[in-house]
């Protein structure tokens, strides 16, 4: 493990000087606003619509009619996100010994498992960031077109502020160690890769696979960290806040899947580095 700090300042050097990143940031606020907007692009054109034809305007929340689109845009985001943190992990060992850079590195004080665990470091201000900038950027859009109060139908509060609130917190905590044991996932096939690109392939190959096939599982899925990431076929507690956002009384991510959450995805993602750090010593530089 030896010169896993000085790894760990090389890549904290390296990255906000790289365009990729920057792009990769102004995405991810930038798509969550989209998102908010189109949301509310889409109710103006239906109560346009319905008003041309003489019908009466769609039924709405009386209050709090933010939520879900601020849910939904966040949601974006962290799929994004996801996507970004894979590929970013995947290509970052797999592409410094394409390039050679990993060869002087370990020659020069930093043992193959410091390389490893270096860039392990980073997940977590790389994770926090995506979830910073993504809800950022929904939000930014969400509170000057919508209403942020509590949840109020038919003069019937269903959820207050204070509650929408703790379930979006306790939504967006629930994918931060996910989203943590998708990057040591990335890192260990790109300990694994023989190249950048067959690192990337496979890394996505088999996220994606998982994601479409995960419903075949049934519940046995949250055993495994990747039914936790928000994604396109989700199954995460930010799925499911985007039905209690709207005042659904069947949605809601259970007690003991979140508890199944944190008990598994942090595990999980420490054994993925521990695997990545062993193929370091298998792999030829």
């Amino acid at each position: 493990m030896r010169g896993t700090l000085r790894a760990f300042r090389a890549e904290a050097y390296r990255m906000p000087r790289a365009r990729s990143l920057w792009v990769g940031a102004v995405f991810l606020a930038a798509v969550p606003a989209v998102r908010v907007w189109a949301a509310y692009l889409a109710r103006a054109a239906e109560i346009a619509e319905r008003k041309l034809a003489g019908r009466s305007a769609p039924a709405a929340l009386e209050s709090g009619d933010g939520w879900a689109p601020l849910v939904d845009g966040w949601h974006a985001g962290l799929v994004l996100g996801a996507l970004l943190l894979l590929v970013h992990a995947a290509r970052s060992i797999a592409s410094d010994r394409d390039s050679g850079v990993l060869r002087p590195a370990v020659t020069r004080g930093v043992t193959r498992s410091g390389t490893v665990l270096g860039r392990a470091l980073l997940a977590p201000v790389l994770v926090v960031g995506v979830a910073a900038a993504s809800g950022a950027g929904a939000f930014a859009v969400a509170q000057s077109l919508f209403d942020f109060g509590p949840l109020v139908e038919d003069g019937y509060e269903l959820m207050s502020v204070a509650d929408l609130r703790r379930e979006l917190t306790s939504a967006v905590l629930a994918a931060l160690p996910a989203l943590l044991a998708l990057y040591g996932f990335g890192l260990f096939v790109s300990a694994l890769g023989r190249s950048a690109t067959g690192a990337l392939s496979v890394a996505l190959a088999l996220y994606l696979g998982f994601d479409l096939f995960k419903e075949v599982l049934g519940d046995d899925a949250y055993f495994a960290f990747a039914a936790h990431v928000p994604s396109l076929v989700d199954t995460s507690a930010m799925g499911e806040m985007s039905g209690l956002a709207r005042g659904f009384s069947d949605a809601g991510f259970p007690p003991a899947l979140l508890r199944l959450d944190y008990l598994m995805s942090l595990p999980q993602a420490v054994i993925l580095v521990v695997l990545a750090c062993l193929a370091m010593h298998r792999r030829a530089l």
